[in-house]
């Protein structure tokens, strides 16, 4: 992978407060490591992340599954804390977004997550 974290880096510190740019840089990020499994991006700013509301977490946590895309036997241990659960409510943003990722890392090679995505 070719990628340069400082790039994003860079971006992310002078970009502070925009919420449009913030989803812009997580973006930008999946699709320079897509389908490579590298989150460390992600890993290291978390803190940054969880400024995220709304459409922008669900874009942070979709992202996911662009970065994952092929690497189906973990996707569900890999999403798990971002997923429904039947104890407690989450934010249906982040939920939603975790669904979706699913839905990228199994695409077009994953018939067996289909039951589980419809079921949600």
């Amino acid at each position: 992978n070719n990628a340069d974290k400082l790039i994003l880096q860079n971006t992310k510190d002078t970009i502070q407060r925009s919420s449009i740019c913030h989803s812009a840089t997580v973006m930008a990020n999946s699709f320079m490591y897509a389908g490579t499994t590298s989150d460390e991006f992600l890993r290291e700013n978390v803190e940054w992340l969880g400024r995220a509301t709304n459409w922008a977490k669900f874009t942070a946590t979709a992202s996911l599954g662009c970065i994952h895309n092929g690497h189906e036997k973990e996707a569900l241990n890999l999403m798990s804390s971002y997923l429904p659960k039947d104890t407690t409510a989450g934010s249906a943003y982040s939920e939603g977004g975790g669904l979706y990722a699913l839905g990228l890392i199994h695409a077009n090679h994953g018939r067996e997550i289909t039951e589980y995505l419809l079921g949600q």
